[in-house]
């Protein structure tokens, strides 16, 4: 009997000691350092430092809010700090004034304070929905939830609850005040961004893995940890210190094309590491001769990005030719893609707005903030699940509990495994923060402390704990916001040295009863699935990228112009929201879980093709909206109209496939683009003239978007055809496994 239950008991421990495993490895890769974070977590730490000996100084009430704002408004420059804190500073402003005149009107009366409540309650989460900065919508729904509470305390005077309220609006100024001045002095001494710094490390670190292999030498320890690093780290804090930066928005486009296909870039060494380290002994001599050539372009590369210099395009003879060495040729194909993500700039240094850079307005609500209907749906949402806690804590008379309602409001997106993801970490922060950290100081380190300096040793250890993890990938930085949440609002709300351990207690439990209420009732109304929603973000990126080529064809220039200017805004934002939807499928489960995430890493792989697709489109697009298709010789017209047109066709049809719908007829792109090539060559041919430059440019473009969006199409095609066969035909060799 003991032999045939053995194996019965030991899958279950096996799967405990696999999963033990991959957690371990998971925390080692997100906490290991990386070029420039310690320097941010440096600030953010000096920052909150500084802001509580301040409160502690002149006791502000509500001085955790200071504190906590450290972390929220840290940016990659000063200017950038600067205009997220005053953005932070005018919400919290607008949301006390609110509260204060709301309550004049509606607070005498239970019934319409209960209304007033429910009210606001909506209106914060509506805000999150339709103001397109997300941190400012948040900041009013915080100030709301921090209000309402102050305002239930009925043994207060009226004007001590208005002056509780005030101060908890006017303490964000300090924290953004202290933010900014750290932020400019770590500037004059630290003049390196993160950003440089971060992309040459990264491809210092490609480049060491292929001259390895070139020299037939066996990968040190430090390469590989380097590269695991970075292939587990990824490239979204390169692309949040982009957006944050003070660069063109047509530079921080390029930039962000750049930054994804670096992203690639490293997957792929990565994984050429791994099959180098399973299959010991040297590559072949062409093999070696192509990682010593890639090398040596990758060095260039890097040298002309760190120098501020327009990349030159890669010379690779031997570019997509099969190899010994699997991911060789798609590093060469990423690799080449970079250069042109700068087509069409002469200089990155001095680089000057194009015609369609001019400064967009950003708009104080989203174009359908009021005509469409999911945001309704999911302002009662969680209008529903805030109120339920409100009563609940209300009822039972544990008004320690009211961290609950924030716990709602900033745990609220717009997809359950978006939303999940925000839940986990915010108990795993509040249960670190609050009863590990919180509580164990108080029991074994704050009774023996006497004065300021022994508990600004406590503070900035805890705080710099809390920055590190804050400064991992989107994976587990929220975790490090929550966990420094938690600690300021035991430690800070009060000017003594806080030994009482029902307020952690209270704390924790709030966030708990927010959480129980977002999972009963938020993500059961109206649910979004994640990966559903990824795959109708990205085909809707490929439908506004054909819109964009369909532009080009409109006789009113200024009207193409005006739209073109819009779409470039849309589906930059849609790339952002295909990354956040993609995140959050770790955190959805089910029986189509393997088929999600096979999903999700194809579209991960292919995002970087179209932000490269999309600025070459914008400088195919400066150039014919030069030359009007009506002032064209009519050949070359009629070419011109043809491969805009198929394109835009091509590039629908994909959208079709990722959603389900049958495909309409696919054009060829490739042949399209041949015959404008001919029509371009003919015109001159005719003339007796060689190609000008603008032809000649013309033509390296739509040659660009054809390499592009070929090899696109043939990858979403059979990915999607293949996921409707039956489940013994579904497999890929890419993939070595089942696509489902």
């Amino acid at each position: 009997m003991a032999t045939r239950t053995q194996p019965f008991l030991g899958a279950p421990f096996e799967a405990i000691d696999e999963a033990g495993k991959w957690f371990w490895t998971f925390l080692k890769t997100e906490l290991s350092p990386y070029p420039g974070r310690a320097w941010v977590v440096g600030r953010i730490t000096i920052a909150a430092t500084l802001v509580m000996i301040i409160v502690m100084t002149f006791r502000i009430p509500s001085g955790f809010l200071a504190a906590i704002f450290t972390l929220f408004i840290t940016r990659e420059n000063p200017t950038a700090t600067f205009k997220s804190g005053v953005r932070a500073v005018v919400a919290f402003a607008i949301a006390a004034a609110y509260t204060i005149g709301g309550i004049a009107m509606l607070g005498a009366n239970p019934l319409s304070h209960f209304l007033w409540v429910v009210v606001t309650l909506f209106i914060a989460f509506y805000l999150i929905q339709i103001i397109p900065d997300y941190g400012t919508a948040v900041a009013f729904g915080f100030m709301v939830a921090g209000a309402i509470p102050l305002w239930d305390e009925n043994l207060l005077k009226v004007e001590d609850r208005v002056e509780n309220t005030l101060w908890l609006a006017f303490t964000t100024p300090l924290g953004v005040a202290v933010a900014v001045f750290v932020e400019y002095v770590f500037r004059h001494v630290h003049p390196i961004t993160d950003l440089t710094d971060g992309i040459e490390q990264r491809l210092q670190a490609a480049e060491e893995v292929l001259r390895h292999i070139a020299g037939c030498l066996p990968l040190d320890g430090e390469v590989e940890k380097k590269i695991t690093l970075y292939s587990n780290v990824g490239t979204s804090r390169l692309r949040r210190l982009l957006l944050r930066s003070q660069y063109s928005a047509y530079f921080v486009a390029q930039m962000n094309a750049a930054v994804s296909l670096l992203g690639r870039l490293i997957d792929s060494t990565a994984s050429l590491r791994l099959f180098i380290t399973e299959q010991p002994g040297c590559a072949t001599d062409t093999d070696r001769e192509r990682c010593l050539r890639l090398a040596d372009e990758m060095a260039q590369l890097r040298s002309d990005l760190v120098a501020r210099r327009l990349p030159r395009p890669f010379d690779l003879p031997l570019k997509g030719q099969p190899s010994g060495l699997p991911f060789l040729p798609m590093m060469e194909r990423t690799a080449a893609l970079i250069p042109q993500a700068f087509t069409g700039v002469e200089s990155i240094d001095e680089f000057v707005p194009a015609p369609m850079d001019e400064h967009v307005p950003q708009r104080l609500f989203v174009s359908d903030a009021f005509s469409n209907p999911e945001y309704l749906k999911f302002a009662l949402r969680g209008m529903t699940a805030a109120s339920v806690c409100y009563i609940v804590y209300n009822a039972i008379d544990w008004r320690g509990l009211s961290t609950c309602m924030p716990t709602c409001i900033i745990t609220a997106l717009s997809t359950i495994g978006s939303s999940r993801q925000k839940q986990f970490l915010r108990l795993g922060g509040a249960i670190i923060g609050g009863l590990v950290i919180g509580m164990g100081a108080q029991i074994f380190i704050l009774p023996y402390l006497d004065s300021i300096a022994g508990f600004t040793v406590l503070f900035a250890s805890v705080t710099a704990l809390a920055a590190w993890i804050a400064t991992a990938s989107p994976r587990l930085s929220y975790l490090g916001v929550q966990l420094a949440l938690a600690f300021f609002l035991i430690n800070v709300q009060e000017f003594t040295i806080q030994t009482s351990l029902g307020i952690a207690r209270d704390r924790v439990f709030g966030v708990l009863l927010g959480l129980m209420s977002m999972w009963l009732i938020f993500d059961r109304l109206w649910v979004r699935n994640a990966a559903d929603e990824m795959q109708a973000l990205f085909a809707n990126n490929l439908d506004l990228l054909a819109e964009f080529s369909e532009q080009l064809l409109l006789e009113d220039r200024n009207l193409a112009v005006k739209r073109i200017r819009q779409l470039r805004l849309q589906i930059n934002n849609g790339f952002q929201a295909v990354n956040a939807q993609a995140d959050a499928i770790l955190f959805e489960f089910g029986r189509d879980r393997r088929r999600k995430l096979a999903v999700r890493d194809e579209v991960r792989r292919w995002q970087p093709n179209l932000r490269t697709l999309l600025l070459v489109q914008l400088t195919f697009a400066q150039y014919r909206l030069q030359r009007p298709i009506d002032t064209l010789p009519s050949g070359l017209a009629e070419a011109q109209r043809a491969f805009e047109t198929d394109v835009a066709r091509l590039m629908r049809a994909m959208a079709d496939e990722i959603v389900g719908k049958p495909p309409a007829t696919v054009p060829d792109i490739s042949a399209s683009a041949s015959s404008l090539h001919a029509a371009i060559s003919k015109v001159f041919a005719d003339r007796g003239q060689p190609l000008s430059t603008e032809a000649t440019d013309i033509i390296h473009l739509t040659d660009s978007i054809a390499s592009i969006l070929a090899p696109l199409h043939e990858d979403i095609h059979a990915t999607f055809v293949a996921a409707q066969q039956p489940e013994d035909e579904r497999r890929d060799p890419a993939l070595g496994e089942a696509r489902s």
